[in-house]
């Protein structure tokens, strides 16, 4: 045996597990990419959630609250800078009320903490350019540098043992005489086997392709994925006063995101985004059209006062695995050890998208206590 585990995949979630585990077990991290964490995980709002939307008793719930409740004193503990900056959900008309209320009571039953009603003049005096009717305060949402954070998961891991493996491609696995035999392929197209008792498919937008590469029918197991991509873009520094805290609407039902909202970076500037595009294919197409900009804007005015349409610039764009297809209910995240498809020790990571970010700790330990149970 080679390592006892190995982690397909560098990114938030990857490097969270082999920070949680290399400390009890030799670890492998494999990843395509010549650094960890250059796709879904810094490609998104760099949004801390709180867990006020996703349904009670999903797995997106239960541990976006759990790590919510821990994350503040693990970016402290690690110098990865973020803000504890709070968001505000408006309604704007009163045909969003109900939809603001039933939000308020999920996020309630989620045991969301600090979560509370806003009048429209009470939120007026703290942001006057907010346009609203009614509000939700949620103060235990922030913002994080996601590049930092990774820096430090990463930084865990390696003190702790573990080693990675940048621009080496996972092929396929085999389970043999209770281990698994792992097929690698580097930039350089040399390829190699190792051995591992434990196999954790952290791969984001290519977990599905993975789970199939390791025997798994994801038709079968309703592992397949769309890609959904999402824009972003940057109101001009001149109008950074137009709002000091996150500020989202009110979602709609069976939301298929957040909707475009406005985010504050690190360094005080202002974003809108993302919407939400299904792509035809699997294309990493990162570009962002300017023909967006209309459409951003006109959302955007309906709750933030102040803004003109040659404020908005391009300026990222994300990609985002999910469960559903379009116009299908959110799924909730798929976190799933094989042994009832006789893959002892595979434990598939399926459609980890928002809140994967604020969710690493959680998602970690759950990982953690499904291998301690084995």
């Amino acid at each position: 045996m080679d390592y006892e585990l190995v982690i397909i995949g560098a990114g938030v979630v990857g490097l969270a597990i082999a920070a949680n585990l290399s400390k009890s077990k030799s670890v492998l991290v494999l990843e395509r990419n010549p650094s960890f964490g250059m796709e879904t995980s810094s490609r998104n709002s760099e949004v801390i959630h709180s867990g006020i939307y996703y349904p009670q008793n999903s797995l997106k719930a239960r541990l976006c609250v759990e790590s919510n409740k821990k994350i503040y004193a693990f970016l402290e503990k690690y110098n990865v800078p973020h803000r504890r900056i709070g968001k505000f959900i408006v309604a704007s008309g009163k045909d969003e009320i109900p939809e603001l209320e039933r939000t308020f009571l999920n996020a309630k039953n989620n045991e969301v903490l600090g979560i509370q009603e806003f009048s429209s003049s009470k939120l007026k005096e703290i942001e006057p350019n907010v346009n609203c009717v009614a509000a939700l305060w949620a103060p235990n949402t922030g913002i994080l540098d996601s590049h930092s954070l990774m820096s430090a998961l990463f930084s865990i891991a390696k003190e702790k043992g573990a080693d990675f493996a940048f621009q080496h491609s996972f092929s396929k696995a085999e389970k043999k005489n209770n281990l698994f035999q792992i097929d690698i392929e580097t930039k350089d197209n040399e390829k190699f086997s190792i051995s591992s008792k434990f196999l954790i498919n952290a791969a984001g937008l290519d977990c599905d392709t993975v789970a199939s590469n390791c025997g798994i029918d994801c038709g079968k197991a309703n592992y397949k994925l769309s890609y959904a991509k999402g824009h972003y873009f940057r109101i001009k520094a001149s109008k950074n006063h137009l709002a000091s805290h996150l500020i989202y609407p009110t979602p709609k039902k069976e939301f298929a995101g957040l909707g475009v909202h406005l985010t504050i970076d690190m360094a005080g500037g202002l974003k809108l985004g993302p919407d939400v595009q299904f792509l035809n294919n699997r294309t990493l197409d990162y570009s962002v059209p300017e023909t967006k900009r209309e459409e951003f804007f006109k959302v955007a005015s309906t709750y933030l006062r102040g803004l003109e349409i040659e404020d908005l610039s391009p300026d990222q764009a994300g990609i985002r695995p999910k469960l559903q297809k379009q116009g299908e209910p959110t799924q909730d995240f798929i976190i799933q050890e094989e042994s009832d498809k006789g893959l002892p020790g595979l434990i598939n990571l399926i459609g980890i998208e928002s809140p994967g970010l604020s969710s690493f700790l959680g998602i970690a330990k759950e990982v953690e206590n499904i291998i301690y149970y084995l």
